[in-house]
């Protein structure tokens, strides 16, 4: 089979994990799931054991030697970025608001971010398409913050957590990308970071994991765990190695549109006009710049 297609098929298969992660969580986390409930911590637990443990294969001692190499102080900022604390907020988030909100705001504010940091740091020029996208973002998440307003003012909480998560993992993907250290390294190295977390995580959140129902625990640990904490980073690095990272990027317009259709079929979060169109604003905004930068190569490639 073609490596590009291989690749495409990778970059789709991502949507479908990260709308399953999220309509997952959502569903343990609410009411949806009560007979099996799980409460944030129970989810970040299962997510950091299950995708540590799958990595132990794969790692190799130059994986963990360039890790440990970028020193304890760096170790623990990577951690803190997207290690336990990375899961266990998004599933807060995820415990006040919609699955496809939670969809929409992370990965448009890690662009968001990712933009307004890169310009701060590297001094990056924001180009104009750049900056529609940007101003598409920001709309969408106005209309994000009037929907929690006039409809559900529980959900407000939950919308800001997520945006701040997503600054937090934008300032970690600059970060990683300033290093130029092996993805696989870091990822498992802040996961490996975050076992000892647990414990006192455990001991001090709310959890009910010994009450829960085994298949609900067994599920979320492959849904969280190995599906959305290890597969998908491999299929997103497959993805971006042979399409390019712009190109592959366009994948994550899937996502809040996929999550929107799985959360409405799976927890009947039905999302209104105003809902659709910041969704629609935010999925526009993530997938410009890419876009741009595609329909460029192309007009390059026919000359």
């Amino acid at each position: 089979m073609n490596i590009r297609l291989l690749a495409i098929l990778a970059g789709l298969s991502t949507i479908g994990i990260y709308a399953l992660q999220f309509v997952g969580a959502r569903f343990s986390l609410t009411t949806q799931g009560e007979l099996a409930r799980l409460t944030s911590t129970d989810l970040t637990i299962l997510r950091i054991i299950a995708s540590g443990l799958f990595f132990l294969p794969f790692l190799r001692r130059r994986h963990v030697r360039s890790f440990l190499n970028l020193g304890w102080k760096r170790i623990a900022l990577l951690t803190c970025l997207a290690g336990a604390p990375y899961p266990f907020l998004i599933n807060i988030g995820l415990d006040f608001t919609p699955a496809a909100h939670a969809a929409a705001i992370l990965p448009s504010s890690v662009v968001l971010f990712s933009a307004i940091l890169g310009w701060l740091a590297f001094k990056t020029p924001i180009s104009r398409y750049s900056s529609i996208s940007l101003m598409l973002i920001g709309g969408g998440m106005a209309l994000f913050v009037c929907y929690d307003l006039i409809f559900d003012p529980w959900a407000l909480p939950g919308d800001m957590i997520l945006f701040a998560v997503g600054a937090g993992f934008a300032y970690f993907s600059l970060t990683v990308r300033e290093l130029q250290i092996d993805p696989l390294a870091v990822t498992a190295g802040i996961i490996w970071c975050s076992w000892p977390l647990m414990v006192p995580m455990f001991v001090a959140m709310p959890s009910n994991l010994f009450v829960a129902a085994p298949a609900e625990i067994i599920s979320q640990a492959i849904i969280q765990g190995i599906l959305s904490g290890a597969i998908a980073l491999f299929l997103t690095t497959f993805a971006a190695r042979h399409l390019g990272s712009q190109t592959a990027s366009l994948f994550l317009v899937g996502i809040p549109i996929a999550t929107a259709i799985l959360g409405a079929m799976a927890l009947g979060e039905l999302p209104i006009m105003l809902e659709i169109v910041a969704l629609g604003l935010m999925a526009i905004g993530i997938g410009l710049p890419a876009s741009r930068f595609v329909w460029h190569q192309y007009k390059t490639a026919q000359r």
